[in-house]
Formats: structure tokens, C-alpha cells, sequence
């Protein structure tokens, strides 16, 4: 089977580095695989992406790190040529925009089967968030099968689908490699170090974190926190830290493809956020051993369990956060209890066998 993966770009973000993911662990194997970018995006994700499915099967329609309109422009204009003269049985659309392209696209393409990829339970937009919700559901009617990065996703998504038999299938964009960072020590120094990771967007409420940093160490308890990621609200964040005097508390390295490695070193993972997919960056602190603290949405319903390999808090609540943070900083053993039965589990649940079980399973009914 041809398969065309379109996407928007290759910034380091779940979905994105999710399809090298993908990749990586087998799922396209025994299929032509070809992608398609809109923009190049930020960071070495294409060159690596570029390197695991040939150069000649990457094709880039604009040079830019951020996506623009001449970029999807351009962009539906290599997705015309390609499916003119490649001719994909299967067209995989992921993200917004490059499901508002090549779903308008496919109506010539009737034949082709296309695959929308959700990854989040709300389209969200700095601008026309109403309207790009807008296209997509009146465009649906051209999707053929959804896909998505949880359960979660794939049942909060079907309202943006007009009614018509469509297949639906859950795919993992997570995987466990085995020489991945393992967390070993969970002995307290002079302070407990809370690490944070995601893009740097108003949905993650990195904000919360730092007030519960800050309430922590006004309270006489050390704390400090690293952000890793690179985003929009970059510059509101490090006004913010400046604005509470927290520079010697709160650190923002930026984007670290490697941020896994140096947060083992932490001793607490915290999510915050409102609204999440799948939540790549809570699944690789568990893989890491890490004990987490995060907020029940996404799929952190799924794979995140109360007070097993996990501690669960109400988005928002930064004194329930600060609590918690404070809970487990004075109990070493509920820490490592935490921490390794997450690592087990992600293990066990996405090794690529398990991966590539899923991919023979999809992809195997059309080949």
C-alpha cells in the first residue's frame, strides 16, 4: 500500500515527533511511506525523519520554521502533484491545517482512502479557532477513518465529524526503547526539584506550576523547578518568574530533545494542563521512572492510575498541587513506589512489538 502522511511541519511537539515515532517502531512496515511537510519547523525532526523513511520520500513544500499561508499554499500544491502523479491508495492527514487542505483536496480523489489524525480533544488557534472548527466539521464528510493518539481523543473528537460509517482506531504515538534514561536514586538533596516539560502554550498552565514552586518556597520548603520547552508564552513565563523575583527558583532551559535525561535527575514530574491528547511528555517521565503529578484529562485517564503511578490533582488547584508536591517530597518510599511501577507499565504498554501490532492490525485490512 502508498501511503502519504501529510503534516504541517516538524516542530517538536507530540504529534509531530509522534509520526517518527511511528516510524521507528514498525508500524508502516511492509507499506511505501512518503511524508509530506508543510513547513520545515524547528529543531532536527525532519532531518531525523528524513533519515528513517529516505530522502526521496520527505518532501518539505516551504523552507520556514513557521507555517504560513504561502506555506499551505505551497503545501496543497505538492499534495496535488503527489496525488496526481504518485497516485497513495491511503492519505493520512494530521493537524489542522493539513486536514483542512487535504480533505478540500480529496474530493477529486474519491478512490483514495484518507485518515483523519486527531490528537487533541478541542481545535484550539490563536486566531479563527471557531472557524477552523468550522471547516473541518463541513469538510468531514471526506474522512474516511479517524485516527487517534487515545481513547480519550477519538471520543471527545466525533463532534467535529458530520454522521457517516467511518472506521476508528487508537494509535500509540509513545514508545519505550530499551536503552531509554532510567531514574535510580530518589534520595532528597537540600531541595526537591520539580521538573515540567510541553510547549510553552496557555493550555499547560506552566503558570500554576510556578505558583506552586512559589508558595512552597514562601512556606519554608525548597523547591525548584525547570521548564523544558519552547512556545508562544516563552517571554509572558519569563516575565512572570521575574515579576515573583523566582529567578534563583524557577529555570527555563527552552526546548531540550534530551529533556527526559536531565529531568531523571529531578525528583518530581508535573503536568498542569487543561486539555491534553495522548500527553507524550507524562508517558516519557513514567518510562523514565520518574514519579508524576498530573491532571486527569487525556489519555492520562487511561494510562495514569491514583496514588499507583501516580498522584492525580485538580487542574488549576495550585494548593492541591503544592500539597501533593509537598506529600511526596517527605516520603522517599512512596516516591520510588510511584516512579518504578510507572516505568513497568509503560514498558509492558508500549514496547514496538506492541507498536507494530497495532500498524499489522490497521493496515493490514487495506494492504
Amino acid at each position: 500500500m502508498r501511503i502519504l502522511y501529510v503534516i504541517n511541519g516538524f516542530d517538536p511537539g507530540g504529534a509531530e515527533h509522534g509520526l517518527l515515532t511511528l516510524i521507528q517502531a514498525g508500524f508502516f512496515r511492509g507499506h511505501e511511506l512518503k511524508v509530506l511537510g508543510f513547513c520545515y519547523g524547528r529543531g532536527n525532526l525532519a532531518e531525523r525523519i528524513s533519515e528513517a523513511v529516505g530522502a526521496q520520500n520527505l518532501i518539505i513544500a516551504k523552507d520556514d520554521q513557521d507555517l504560513s499561508l504561502m506555506g499551505v499554499l505551497q503545501g496543497a500544491g505538492a499534495l496535488r502533484r503527489l496525488l496526481r502523479k504518485w497516485r497513495p491508495t491511503t492519505v493520512v492527514l494530521s493537524l489542522k491545517q493539513a486536514n483542512v487542505v487535504g480533505r478540500f483536496l480529496l474530493r477529486m480523489y474519491p478512490s483514495v482512502h484518507c485518515i483523519s489524525f486527531e490528537h487533541i480533544s478541542r481545535y484550539r488557534a490563536r486566531r479563527a479557532e471557531a472557524v477552523y472548527a468550522w471547516l473541518l466539521r463541513v469538510l468531514s464528510g471526506r474522512v474516511d477513518e479517524i485516527w487517534s493518539d487515545c481513547q480519550e481523543t477519538l471520543d471527545a473528537t466525533r463532534r467535529f465529524f458530520t454522521p457517516r460509517e467511518r472506521l476508528e482506531n487508537v494509535v500509540p504515538l509513545f514508545r519505550v526503547t530499551p536503552d531509554g534514561v532510567e531514574k535510580v536514586i530518589y534520595k532528597l538533596s537540600d531541595r526537591i526539584e520539580v521538573s515540567a516539560a510541553g510547549r510553552l502554550v496557555g493550555r499547560k498552565n506552566f503558570d500554576v506550576i510556578i505558583e506552586a514552586v512559589r508558595e512552597l518556597n514562601a512556606s519554608g520548603c525548597p523547591a525548584h523547578l525547570t521548564i523544558y520547552g519552547d512556545g508562544p508564552d516563552l517571554e509572558k513565563l519569563r516575565a512572570l518568574v521575574s515579576a515573583c523575583a523566582l529567578e534563583d527558583q524557577v529555570s527555563l532551559p527552552g526546548y531540550n530533545p534530551k529533556w527526559a535525561e536531565e529531568a531523571a535527575q529531578s525528583d518530581i514530574f508535573v503536568n498542569a494542563s487543561d486539555t491534553e491528547g495522548f500527553c507524550i511528555v507524562v508517558a516519557e517521565a513514567m518510562a523514565a521512572g520518574l514519579p508524576v503529578i498530573a491532571t486527569d484529562v487525556g489519555g492520562i485517564r487511561e494510562y495514569g492510575q491514583q496514588n499507583t503511578n501516580m498522584v492525580k490533582f485538580e487542574c488549576g488547584n495550585v494548593q492541591e498541587l503544592r500539597e501533593a508536591i509537598h506529600m511526596l517530597s517527605a516520603d522517599e518510599l512512596l516516591r520510588e513506589r510511584l516512579g518504578r511501577k510507572a516505568k513497568l507499565g509503560m514498558e509492558a504498554r508500549f514496547s514496538d512489538a506492541s507498536i507494530a501490532n497495532v500498524g499489522i492490525r490497521i493496515l493490514g485490512l487495506r494492504s
